[in-house]
């Protein structure tokens, strides 16, 4: 078992572009974590974000969104892409890692795309896998966060049939590896169970949702969608889900070395 002053606390998040930051944010200066993986994070924000969490960051962006959601009274989640110009213009969004403790080595992996051109949302996104080591009481932790491809009714594609395994790919190469984020594919399903069939899944099998149910645009819809991962070298614990913050459930956990 870990001792509990080697553990680190991690929090993973999608919060869904600068809808939620009143509330993200309190959230995160309360929760006072080691390590914290955002998704969903507009580059605009993301200096604010490493002061308002006190915390310095690693952002890469992924795409620039160009589209909205509209669900004209669809339960399913799937509803209608609407070009929106407004939020055009408010640039890159990405995944974002933001931690308290020394940095001993960071990496970024594109396992589609690549850091040559950020495209619209609509035409494509670049897939990434964002790592950090990062240390803690004389033991080192190797955290990852993603993206993963969205399918419009949780049911795998080609896509993300073909970004699973490049993914899959891209995590074989790290001897061990805490890798979490917004994986868009629900538990139970083909891709989830590549990634669980490899790796730890560490959500409670207790949690049949990480949508919140209020503030997701499906208000109610139940999909595990969002993922805490690990090789045996580690051991994740004490893991909760948290709504009310954004239209996802936060994930909080800690990490600590199983040996």
């Amino acid at each position: 078992m870990a001792r509990e002053e080697h553990r680190l606390k991690l929090i993973s998040l999608n919060i869904e572009l600068d809808r939620h930051l009143d509330t993200v944010l309190p959230f995160l200066r309360r929760e006072r974590a080691d390590v914290v993986c955002l998704q969903e994070v507009f580059e605009k924000d993301f200096r604010d974000l490493e002061v308002g969490i006190g915390m310095k960051g690693l952002f890469v962006p992924t795409c620039i969104p160009d589209v909205e959601r509209v669900m004209d009274g669809d339960a399913t989640g799937e509803g209608r892409l609407v070009v929106n110009e407004a939020l055009l213009k408010r640039g890159p969004e990405g995944i974002a890692l933001f931690t308290s403790l020394p940095v001993r080595a960071s990496r970024v992996d594109y396992y589609h795309g690549g850091p040559g051109e950020v495209p619209r949302w609509s035409r494509g996104q670049n897939r990434i896998l964002l790592s950090a080591v990062l240390e803690k009481s004389g033991k080192t932790y190797t955290i990852g966060t993603a993206h993963f491809t969205w399918t419009p009714d949780g049911e795998p594609s080609e896509e993300q049939t073909r970004d699973m395994k490049l993914l899959l790919t891209t995590l074989a190469h790290f001897p061990d590896i805490v890798f979490c984020g917004d994986f868009n594919a629900p538990r139970g399903g083909k891709m989830w169970e590549e990634l669980a069939g490899r790796y730890a899944d560490n959500i409670p099998a207790s949690y049949r949702s990480s949508l919140d149910p209020k503030l997701h645009r499906v208000k109610g819809l139940e999909r595990m969608v969002d993922g805490l991962f690990s090789t045996p070298e580690y051991c994740v614990s004490d893991v909760r889900l948290v709504q009310g913050v954004s239209d996802h459930k936060v994930v909080v956990g800690f990490v600590g070395r199983a040996s």
